[in-house]
């Protein structure tokens, strides 16, 4: 199994100049969409906030001065 980035050109998926010519086979394809990037981002902004919250404390705030 290989992992290939490519492009979809609005009809088909188009494969690098290298990759062409590879015999026909089944194929898995991910189709990120502008939906599921702005979910990536909610979830890294909400990690982000819980991570704030544990690493600003007053015990810690000693190490931020070494």
């Amino acid at each position: 199994m290989v992992a290939i980035k490519t492009q979809f050109d609005g009809e088909k998926i188009v494969l690098p100049d290298d990759l062409r010519g590879l015999p026909p086979q089944e194929v898995i394809v991910i189709y990120e969409t502008d939906e599921s990037a702005l979910e990536a981002q909610a979830w890294l902004a909400a990690q982000e906030a819980s991570f704030a919250k544990v690493w600003d404390n007053d015990e810690d705030a000693v190490y931020d001065q070494l």
